[in-house]
């Protein structure tokens, strides 16, 4: 494994460079934030937690789970991981339009799957820049949107 982890690095910020340079919005700056890129993103997108809102304990679970048999992992890069999540996508916190799934979408926007769906595939053609961006694409609820604009990132 630990021959493996520097070429897995590599490759990992590459997909990382290239998924930001595709016009996808990057994630939240913070303490412990090119830990969790650089880590995390040898498995899977790092976009999957912005869709979430979880509590210490929550987020705490899924560290565990996820690292628990990454031995090269240290205690230092786990808990810096872990701070940046809790820090950056906790309950009430931002909704990042332009990175979360559909499914987070709906649930986060309060919106049916239909629209969470068709926001999606607008957002495939560029990123939102902004509430009234978002309230153009047809069909989706702008009352909804508007109850949640203070919260949305772009």
């Amino acid at each position: 494994m630990t021959a493996i982890r520097p070429f897995l690095f590599v490759l990992g910020a590459g997909l990382l460079m290239f998924s930001n340079l595709a016009g996808a919005q990057s994630l939240p700056d913070g303490p412990g934030k090119a830990t969790f890129e650089s880590i995390c993103s040898l498995c899977h997108t790092v976009a999957g937690p912005a869709g979430k809102q979880w509590t210490r304990p929550q987020w705490e679970a899924k560290v565990i789970e996820m690292l628990q048999e990454e031995q090269d992992v240290t205690a230092e890069e786990r808990s810096a991981i872990l701070e940046y999540l809790v820090a950056t996508f906790k309950p009430g916190g931002k909704i990042y339009v332009n990175v979360i799934a559909e499914k987070d979408l709906q649930s986060l926007l309060e919106i049916s799957a239909k629209d969470a769906q068709v926001i999606v595939q607008y957002r495939e053609k560029g990123a939102f820049k902004s509430v009234d961006d978002l309230k153009k694409v047809p069909g989706v609820d702008a009352a909804k949107i508007d109850a949640k604009k203070d919260r949305l990132a772009f």
